[in-house]
């Protein structure tokens, strides 16, 4: 709310829009200095300590907490630099984690693994050199803990991840600038300020006004709605799939065959494994997830039939209820949902980048438009989908 508030005073006593200079475009340059200023900031800070916080984002983690995740750090036995910061698509990184944790290991110049918290709390992290396997732990961003107890739970992932072959993850496609931005010739700054002040000042009541309207409007459907929307990158997706599909391998490994799941979690091992290794699409991919997870469910519950996880966005967990909703291009009908999306007045699913567009999971092409987002029989309804009898 405080974002959305100084951004809409901002506008309001801004100047008029044909003398507004446009604001740098972050990631058109990524060796500019003046698209650096933050990254800079930010490697400044960890250079001090491994935690760096943004002042926009500082109610995700308390002082207590930062110095609780300081010591765990410090007793990792690895380099780990954590930055909770706002990404946003005017950003250097355009929203892209992935990108912010390139520009920043540029500018910080030390090896380690850089785990990236965004605003709305969702994690990733990139290991550069470091000699630890970590396919397993980026299972930890599918449960429903706040963020202090998943940065935990990551933190001691990787401390006690076996040893391997130091990597050096690709390098990403940088963001491409809007080339219709376009710079303003320049202007003298005393005739600059009596050409845009004084219209400004006498339009900013009346448009200060019609903006706190809007604000009030997106504060009261934000409050409506459950969360924010889940976007899984490609890069993020593959990592998810494969953490999550050896996290049920071990738990059959480590459950009896008499359990009344273990049939469930097996059909449910072998349609994703056989999905993993025939298809590669994002739908595909975030099958295999729903599939692990499922299988999860069956031994941990007990039961051949486990409940169907939450059809708003199945990493929140499995369903509380059902509710009668349209729900995008979906069916209007009785919908599995867990409590909080079941009492949301608008629901934000959980999106999936495909062909560098952002798609409810359940519109992915192929497995997911074949079976209109249900996941219940996902197995039986993968084999199907695969052509196996």
């Amino acid at each position: 709310m405080r974002l959305i508030a100084a951004a809409a005073l901002a506008l309001a006593l801004a100047p008029a829009p044909a003398a507004l200079a446009p604001a740098p475009v972050a990631f058109a340059d990524a060796g500019s200095p003046v698209s650096m200023v933050r990254v800079d900031r930010v490697a400044a800070a960890l250079r001090q300590s491994p935690v760096f916080v943004d002042p926009d984002v500082s109610s995700l983690l308390d002082a207590h907490e930062r110095t609780a995740l300081r010591r765990q750090i410090a007793g990792a036995g690895v380099p780990i630099y954590l930055a909770v910061v706002p990404l946003d698509s005017d950003d250097e990184s355009a929203g892209d984690a992935d990108y912010f944790t390139y520009l920043l290991h540029r500018r910080l110049g030390r090896d380690g693994i850089y785990l990236i918290s965004d605003q709305r709390g969702s994690l990733d992290w990139t290991s550069y050199h470091v000699p630890r396997g970590d396919s397993l732990e980026f299972s930890q961003v599918t449960n429903g803990k706040p963020l202090p107890e998943r940065l935990h739970d990551v933190l001691d992932a990787f401390a006690r991840a076996p040893a391997a072959k130091p990597s050096d993850p690709p390098v990403p496609d940088a963001p491409e600038a809007d080339s219709s931005t376009k710079r303003p010739g320049k202007v003298g700054l005393a005739g600059q300020f009596f050409k845009t002040f004084f219209p400004a000042l006498a339009m900013s009541g009346v448009l200060l006004a019609f903006l706190w309207a809007i604000v009030a409007a997106v504060i009261g459907v934000a409050r409506s709605a459950r969360g924010s929307a889940t976007t899984l990158r490609p890069r993020r997706l593959r990592r998810m799939a494969w953490a999550e599909l050896v996290r049920l391998a071990r738990a059959i490994g480590a459950a009896a065959e008499d359990d009344p799941g273990y049939p469930r979690a097996m059909a449910d091992y072998d349609a994703a494994k056989l999905l993993w290794d025939e298809k590669q699409d994002p739908g595909s991919r975030f099958a295999v997830v729903v599939l692990s997870l499922d299988g999860q469910d069956a031994l941990r519950s007990g039961t051949a039939d486990p409940e169907p996880r939450c059809v708003v966005n199945p990493l929140h967990g499995t369903a509380a209820r059902r509710v009668r909703t349209a729900l995008g291009s979906l069916s209007r009908r009785r919908q599995p949902m867990c409590e909080e999306c079941a009492k949301a007045n608008r629901h934000r699913p959980l999106a999936l980048v495909i062909d560098g567009r952002e798609r409810p999971y359940y519109e992915a092409p192929g497995l997911w438009e074949k079976i209109r987002g249900t996941n219940k029989d996902l197995p039986e309804h993968v084999l199907e989908y695969l052509g196996v009898e």
